[in-house]
C-alpha cells in the first residue's frame, strides 16, 4: 500500500509521515507515528522525473509545482490544485529544474474512504463507482481546485496539525474532514462527467479534464484580462465547443464563473481589508468602478462602499 509513498520518500529530504485513523493509539515505529492504516507524507522533491505505482491517494503541494503524468492525463500540482489517484495507477512525478516544491500525499485506507462515503447517502456521492460491499472501486481522475467544498482550508490544517504533532484526536478529526471532502469533490465530478452530452464515457473523462483546466485557470487567473477564446485555449477547445461543455458541466457559462469569481474576491476583500473600493475593483480584474459597483450590487443587494462600512464597523466592535 506504501510503494507509491516509498519511491517518492527517495526523492524527498525532510520526510514526515504520520498515518492516522479514528480512534486508535499512536504507536512509534522509527520516523513513523501510526494511528492506523491511512497516512501522511511531505517533502522537498528534488529535481527529475520519477516513476512511481501510486496507493489510493491525494497529491498536493505546500508550495512551488510539480506535474503528475500519467496515461490519463498531466496534472499541474500547486498549492491552489490537487488530484486523487486510484490504487495502482502507474506515473511519473516531474519537477522543473532549479525547483524544490514541497509535496505532500494523502494516502486512504479504501474501507475508510467507503465508510465516509456511505455515511454521506447523497446524490452527491452516489456517483462514485462502488462494488456490491459499498467499496469505493475507483475515484475519476482529473485535478481540482481547491476551491471545490472548501477542501484547501482543509488540507493545509491537516497539513499544518501533522507537522506540529498534535494530538491523534485532532489529526483524526482534520483527515476525517478531508476525506469527506475528497468524496464530495470526486462524488460531484462523477455526475458532471455523466452530464456532458456524449456517448462514450472515454470521451467525456476526457472532456471533463479539459473543462477543469479551464476551470482552474478562471480560478486563478481572475485577475487578468480574460475572455472565452483565451480561456478555451487552456482547455484545447473551439470557444463554441468549450462554452457548450462548459455550461452543461457546471450549469453557467465561462464567463459567468468568471465573474462570479471576482465578485466572491472581491466580497471577501471588502469584509476582511480597508482597501479603497477602487484598488478592489482593479484588483479583482475590473477597469470601470462603476460597472463593478453595479455588478457588485446585482449579486449581492447593496453597494461594495455600503459593505464594506458594515463590515469594519464589525471588525471594530
Amino acid at each position: 500500500m506504501l510503494n507509491g509513498i516509498e519511491m517518492e520518500a527517495n526523492r524527498m529530504s525532510e520526510l514526515n509521515m504520520i498515518c492516522v485513523e479514528d480512534q486508535s493509539a499512536p504507536n512509534k515505529l522509527a520516523d513513523q507515528t501510526m494511528v492506523g492504516k491511512n497516512l501522511f507524507a511531505c517533502g522537498l522533491l528534488k529535481p527529475g522525473t520519477q516513476p512511481f505505482i501510486s496507493p489510493l491517494s491525494l497529491r498536493f503541494a505546500l508550495q512551488d509545482h510539480y506535474k503528475i503524468c500519467t496515461e490519463r492525463g498531466h496534472y499541474n500540482i500547486t498549492p491552489t490544485t490537487f488530484v486523487v489517484l486510484n490504487e495502482g495507477q502507474k506515473g511519473e512525478i516531474v519537477v522543473d529544474p532549479g525547483t524544490s516544491p514541497r509535496a505532500a500525499t494523502i494516502v486512504f485506507e479504501h474501507k475508510y474512504i467507503s465508510d465516509v462515503a456511505r455515511s454521506f447517502q447523497s446524490p452527491l456521492t452516489a456517483a462514485l463507482e462502488l462494488d456490491h460491499d459499498g467499496v469505493v472501486m475507483r475515484f475519476p481522475e482529473c485535478v481540482q481546485h481547491e476551491s471545490a467544498f472548501e477542501i484547501g482550508s482543509k488540507l493545509r490544517a491537516l497539513s499544518a496539525a501533522c507537522l506540529r504533532g498534535d494530538s491523534p484526536e485532532n489529526i483524526a478529526d482534520r483527515f476525517r474532514a478531508v476525506a469527506e471532502c475528497a468524496v464530495l469533490v470526486y462524488g460531484a465530478s462523477s455526475r458532471q462527467i455523466d452530464s456532458i452530452d456524449s456517448v462514450r464515457p472515454g470521451t467525456r473523462a476526457e472532456l471533463y479534464r479539459r473543462i477543469q483546466r479551464a476551470y482552474i485557470y478562471i480560478q486563478d487567473s481572475y485577475t487578468e484580462e480574460l475572455c472565452l477564446e483565451k480561456i478555451a485555449r487552456v482547455a484545447c477547445m473551439s470557444p463554441h465547443h468549450f462554452h457548450r461543455v462548459f455550461s452543461q458541466v457546471y450549469g453557467i457559462t465561462p464567463l459567468r464563473a468568471l465573474a462570479d469569481r471576482r465578485m466572491q474576491m472581491a466580497h471577501r476583500l471588502l469584509e476582511t481589508t480597508d482597501t479603497p473600493v477602487s484598488a478592489i475593483c482593479r484588483a479583482v480584474g475590473y477597469h470601470s468602478a462603476p460597472t463593478f459597483s453595479n455588478l457588485f450590487r446585482a449579486k449581492f443587494g447593496l453597494p461594495p462602499s455600503l459593505l464594506q462600512q458594515r463590515s469594519r464597523r464589525v471588525r471594530m466592535q
